[in-house]
């Protein structure tokens, strides 16, 4: 109904008010109920058997004539398949990005429940609800870009209730506070710095990883008053493709690191770009035309204080054929490529399946 109101809606405006009218309460309905779902602890039971005992049930229901029976088995088959094929991530999601409000968390599938997680945003709460969503329970590699609350905030609930594997940070400790509170909680973890042009390739789940910044020159570089330059010019930037998909993630670097980074000759041709610095101003659009991405993602809160992202780098990315995904409008948003997104959604009829 939904769709034929979208139609209808240039056409017959009224009629097609008149068909969302109809649809909302229902759709409200579904919404509570999933939410109502996805907050209730439930007990994991293997696939095939379960299904192997709603056919069983299902030809009890045959064999005994019992009607009623076999239209809810038949009813919760539909469920079942409706749910694993068409909801969020899906079943071949390769890249996530949470949706974990002003801060980031994007999340790169390894498969059979391991990613490598690059930021943890503000919080536990939306990073862990994220992570459970996508089925993640082992991370082979953390990744915290910088030191910012935004984007290592969220660390209890992913350190205290996942298997981590190393975790990769920059050399700047800054800000103190946060940098502090931070190494305390990777206590007793594998941590590891790490610089311009490392490579690391992992065998096992066919992925490599090309660290592109940061060089240990932070402290000669330009800064923009009252922007946390410094600190941002330090983030951790890297190169993440598979056989299926590439990434390039640069926290929040700004003109002043991206210029260098897009001389440096490590950079490549990438299938998504992670917005550096939430979508704000400070970019240095050559570096968009070294990427050349097809997707841009702007991990970003609805109605920031900042002004996050800028309207005039939107349009620069629009510009050059990217299409462009925000979390502030979209919310948890996940690639099995370039062509075959899906989004949460912020509201019911925002929810699309590509």
């Amino acid at each position: 109904m939904g769709f034929l109101a979208a139609i209808l809606a240039p056409v017959i405006p009224l009629l097609s008010s008149l068909l969302i009218g109809i649809a909302t309460p229902f759709a409200h309905w579904i919404v509570f109920i999933s939410n109502a779902m996805s907050a209730t602890p439930v007990v994991a039971f293997n696939r095939s058997i379960t299904f192997m005992f709603l056919f069983a049930t299902l030809a009890y229901g045959f064999w005994k004539g019992k009607r009623l029976l076999i239209y809810l088995v038949i009813a919760l088959v539909v469920i079942q398949l409706s749910l694993t094929y068409f909801g969020w991530p899906g079943r071949n999601w390769q890249v996530a990005n949470c949706d974990v409000g002003q801060g980031d968390g994007l999340v790169f599938n390894l498969g059979s429940g391991s990613a490598i997680v690059v930021d943890v945003g503000p919080e536990p709460e939306s990073i862990d609800s994220c992570l459970s969503k996508l089925g993640i329970k082992s991370i082979p590699l953390l990744v915290l870009t910088h030191f910012h609350s935004d984007h290592v905030g969220g660390l209890p609930a992913v350190v205290n209730k996942r298997k981590i594997g190393q975790v990769w940070i920059s050399d700047l400790a800054k800000p103190e506070g946060s940098y502090q509170l931070a190494m305390q909680q990777l206590t007793g973890l594998n941590v590891k710095v790490v610089q311009q042009g490392e490579q690391y390739f992992l065998p096992q789940f066919a992925t490599k990883i090309l660290v592109v910044w940061p060089q240990l020159v932070l402290g000669q570089m330009p800064t923009l008053p009252g922007d946390g330059s410094v600190v941002n010019n330090a983030s951790i930037s890297l190169i993440i493709k598979n056989e299926l998909i590439s990434v390039f993630a640069g926290g929040d670097i700004e003109p002043a690191a991206q210029e260098l980074i897009t001389n440096s000759g490590y950079l490549s041709q990438v299938d998504l770009l992670k917005v550096s610095h939430h979508g704000s101003a400070y970019q240095y659009l050559p570096m968009l035309d070294k990427l050349k991405p097809k997707v841009a993602v702007i991990s970003v809160g609805q109605q920031n204080s900042y002004g996050h992202p800028d309207q005039q780098f939107i349009a620069e990315l629009k510009g050059r054929g990217v299409q462009v995904l925000r979390t502030d409008q979209s919310g948890g948003i996940s690639l099995a490529s370039p062509n075959k997104i899906r989004v949460t959604g912020k509201e019911w009829w925002q929810i699309r399946w590509g």
